[in-house]
């Protein structure tokens, strides 16, 4: 419930732009297999497939989103400190995702 409550949370400030500054929201293709992952000292909570980071480091947003696609598997969109990953962005990092 806690994960659900986290994820939901994240997507509501996402939309307000509350803590898009300094967090990140992602979209998996399919859900994903652990329910949280540290990546470069950022803590994501995932439900289902969704994930989310309250707060993460200032990094380029395409090395990021390959490191997390690494571990979670292929993304659909990624939001990372106000910014969202275009189209080619998003095929660029899932050539890093694990099938």
């Amino acid at each position: 419930m806690r994960i659900f409550f986290s994820a939901l949370v994240a997507a509501s400030a996402l939309s307000t732009g509350a803590f898009a500054a300094e967090g990140a929201v992602l979209k998996l293709k399919a859900p994903a297999k652990v329910p949280s992952l540290i990546q470069d000292g950022a803590i994501w909570r995932c439900n289902g497939d969704v994930c989310a980071a309250p707060q993460v480091k200032s990094m380029p947003i395409a090395r990021t989103c390959r490191k997390v696609a690494a571990e979670l598997g292929a993304v659909v969109s990624f939001h990372y400190r106000g910014e969202a990953l275009d189209d080619a962005g998003i095929a660029d990092c899932n050539t890093a995702a694990k099938p």
